[in-house]
This record gives structure tokens, C-alpha cells and sequence, in this order.
């Protein structure tokens, strides 16, 4: 088993400064322009699409699952579910397909890594879904 946490707001604190400061012009702008009950509602639409950015993502792979926790909500996936892995710039695509496919991105789970210990993951994913393939 595995564990590891991605916390991207952290990691980057310049743009997470300059993405709250235009985040925080807008809202304000909202509240000025169209009253509380838009800006509520516009807090609740940013927050929804900006909680991976801005909230911690804690990752464990087991030798059954991969579980994502997004502090909002929780995902748990079956390995069977996964044939291939691509690595990427940020950390590892778990794609449902044998080949590389356009539809990598609305299928797969995108896995971000950490900057240390990144070959331990990749090692684990790369040994679990080459036995799955074996036992097929």
C-alpha cells in the first residue's frame, strides 16, 4: 500500500497569491454589481471547480484499489478497470484502454505525483498492471 498526498495551491504559493487576488476582484466585483445572492452563488460554483486546485488530494493504492480523496469527496477505483499507464509531465495516467486513445483524458484517472518518491508509485503501478495483464 501506498500513500501520498498533492497539495498544488502549496506547491505553487505565487500563483495560488495571484489566482486569489483575481478570484478576489471578481467576487467583490459580483457583489458590487449584481448583490449577495450572485455572489453566493458565484462562491459556490468557484469553489466546485477550484477545490482540486486549492484543497489537498491524498492518493492510496492498494493491491485491490486506488483511492482519491478529494476532502470533498472520496473516489475509489478496481485496478480491473485499468489496462495501460502514461506518465505525464505532473504524474501517471491510468487509461482503460490497451492503446493510447484520444479518449485517455475522459476515461482515464490522471494521478498527480509528488516531486519526491514519484519512482516508488510508478514502480508499484507499472508491477500491478503488468500482472494484470498476464493473468488475462
Amino acid at each position: 500500500m501506498l500513500t501520498w498526498q498533492v497539495h498544488r495551491a502549496k506547491e505553487h504559493p505565487k500563483k495560488t497569491l495571484f489566482a486569489s487576488i483575481i478570484l478576489g476582484v471578481f467576487v467583490i466585483s459580483i457583489t458590487v454589481l449584481y448583490g449577495l445572492p450572485w455572489t453566493i452563488l458565484t462562491l459556490i460554483v468557484l469553489f466546485a471547480s477550484l477545490n482540486a486546485y486549492f484543497l489537498p488530494t491524498t492518493y492510496t493504492i492498494t493491491d485491490t484499489e486506488i483511492i482519491i480523496d478529494k476532502k470533498i469527496f472520496k473516489n475509489k477505483l478496481e485496478w480491473s478497470r485499468f489496462r495501460k499507464y502514461y506518465i505525464t509531465t505532473t504524474g501517471v495516467v491510468l487509461s482503460p484502454f490497451t492503446k493510447k486513445s484520444f479518449l485517455d483524458n475522459f476515461r482515464g484517472v490522471h494521478l498527480l505525483l509528488p516531486k519526491e518518491n514519484s519512482e516508488a508509485i510508478i514502480n508499484f503501478i507499472k508491477n500491478k498492471l503488468d500482472r494484470t495483464q498476464e493473468l488475462k
